[in-house]
């Protein structure tokens, strides 16, 4: 039977040592670990920004009371809310939204801070006009840059369709909108060839983030090191978005809205929206209903025909978002928001 015990001359036999058995344990050679993964400049901002300190726990009065400081020295806005949901619905039910004089323009699309180190950023929105039988291009800013700089750059793309004798309809999101209007201020020659401005939550008055982050001691240092060394940009383009940097520019260049202008103020307060802590922190802190990244009345551009949505945050305008979690598509957005500024 296996396994029986032998015996010789009535005692037990001894089993020979093996030397296998009787060398000392060896410690288990440790797996070589695979690098982890070093995470794109993008979700290294997303993760800095989620670590903003508790509204309750963070000393001073941060930038209270700076939200929509340009209301009461700029032009009403018209709210079109209703005509836009009117054409948002057609837009989903396939019907056509789009006037005749559609296909006779160019559509410049003009992205946001850090949309070049997004993946897909703005694509729906293209493809979506495109499939209209529109023509688009996309300005080539450099979206970690200053505004200054990207400023530019949108002036030379509208010369280039005045030179081919095309008109232009500007379609900017969050910092790009911003540039967009600068632009038309800053060059109001350009008027002439642009048709209409399609202004995507910008933020025309400043944003609570971008002003925490510079005026925060600790945050301003890792908004120095972070930028250079991860956008191969400046600090200088978030810091032209706070509220200082934005009053200074807009006193002086003020955005009149000569050329048919539509602008989406939005805000969304729900855990299934990935920019959820950083609304929850404005509105605690602030009381500020906002899109997670601007609030939504530093988005009511002056003298234009204003969208107010309170289901939409800053990405889900520019990023096809998951089913359950997003609440519109880019592309039915951004062919309502078109239809509406050509009516006027």
């Amino acid at each position: 039977m296996w396994g029986a015990p032998r015996y010789a001359a009535g005692a037990m036999s001894q089993p020979e040592p093996r030397p296998d058995l009787l060398a000392e344990p060896q410690p288990a050679r440790a797996r070589e670990a695979a690098p982890a993964p070093s995470p794109n400049a993008l979700s290294r901002l997303v993760r800095s920004l989620r670590g903003l300190p508790p509204a309750e726990a963070w000393w001073g009065t941060g930038c209270a009371g700076k939200a929509g400081w340009f209301r009461a020295e700029s032009a009403p806005t018209t709210d079109v809310t209703a005509r836009f949901r009117e054409l948002y619905t057609q837009v989903r039910q396939s019907q056509p939204v789009l006037p005749d004089e559609a296909p006779r323009h160019l559509y410049l699309l003009v992205k946001g801070l850090l949309g070049n180190e997004m993946f897909g950023y703005l694509e729906d929105n293209r493809v979506r006009l495109e499939r209209r039988g529109l023509r688009t291009h996309e300005v080539p800013v450099d979206t970690e840059a200053a505004l200054e700089a990207n400023i530019e750059v949108v002036r030379r793309a509208v010369e280039d369709a005045a030179f081919f004798q095309r008109s232009v309809v500007l379609v900017g999101h969050s910092k790009g909108a911003v540039e967009s209007m600068a632009a038309l201020t800053l060059y109001p020659e350009l008027r002439e060839t642009v048709r209409a401005v399609v202004a995507i939550q910008a933020p025309y008055g400043g944003s609570p983030i971008a002003d925490d982050l510079i005026s925060s001691p600790e945050l301003r240092r890792v908004l120095d090191i972070a930028f250079p060394l991860l956008f191969y940009g400046v600090s200088r383009s978030v810091e032209d978005l706070s509220y200082a940097r934005r009053m200074e520019f807009v006193r002086r260049h003020p955005y009149l809205a000569q050329v048919p202008t539509v602008a989406v103020a939005s805000s969304r307060s729900s855990r299934r929206s990935m920019l959820w802590p950083l609304a929850r922190y404005m509105r605690e802190r602030y009381g500020l209903p906002s899109d997670g990244l601007v609030a939504q009345v530093d988005a009511e551009v002056p003298g234009s025909r204003l969208v107010r949505l309170e289901d939409l945050d800053h990405a889900e305008a520019a990023l096809t978002g998951l089913p359950g979690f997003a609440n519109h598509s880019p592309g039915n957005l951004t062919e309502a928001l078109v239809a509406l500024a050509l009516e006027s």
